[in-house]
């Protein structure tokens, strides 16, 4: 079996970001999503999740948490999904400095 090669991802904006995009050669057969916040004061609210059409009715949360400066948040229950139906997304709360390894 392949090693899957990790995916990173840095973010510093109150924002969406798409991890994983539907449709592209990226499988979501992933086994771990690390979310690190690096930032020395500020918190984040953290929401990760699942998107067909991604306009609101069709969201479906992995999960949504504070991740408190200098910690990390890392999910490996349940965070395979069908990339060819769905986007992984993540949306930040802050400016916090925040990177998303997936493996």
């Amino acid at each position: 079996m392949a090693i899957r090669e990790a995916i990173y991802t840095n973010i510093s904006s109150a924002s969406v970001n798409t991890l994983i995009t539907k449709g592209a050669s990226v499988s979501g057969n992933i086994g771990k999503i690390t979310i690190s916040n690096h930032d020395n004061t500020d918190l984040t609210i953290a929401k990760v999740y699942l998107c067909s059409t991604c306009d609101g009715s069709d969201n479906y949360v992995i999960a949504e948490t504070t991740i408190p400066p200098l910690a990390t948040l890392v999910l490996t229950d349940n965070v395979s999904f069908n990339s060819g139906s769905y986007n992984l997304k993540i949306d930040s709360s802050t400016t916090a400095e925040l990177t998303v390894i997936i493996k």
